[in-house]
């Protein structure tokens, strides 16, 4: 017997978008930052190379998985 949950409210999916944003962009700073400073390992003093993502950059990459969601939803109607 499957067990069906109910469906989302669009405020549920656009915060598990904005989550789900936040998780990509801060793993791919950490990539960035790692690589960062894997080269320049030997330099004192040397500033990151990248910042924090933020909060308008969450919410644009939330917003093109929105766009991304939202495309395909139309198709297959």
């Amino acid at each position: 017997m499957s067990t069906r949950t109910a469906p989302k409210t669009p405020y549920e999916i656009r915060l598990e978008l904005l989550q789900l944003a936040q998780v990509i962009l801060h793993e791919k700073h950490k990539a960035i930052t790692a690589s960062y400073n894997s080269d320049v390992r030997n330099v004192v003093g040397q500033a990151s190379a990248t910042t924090s993502p933020t909060t308008e950059e969450i919410i644009a990459e939330a917003e093109k998985m929105n766009s991304f969601i939202s495309k395909a939803n139309q198709s297959s109607h």
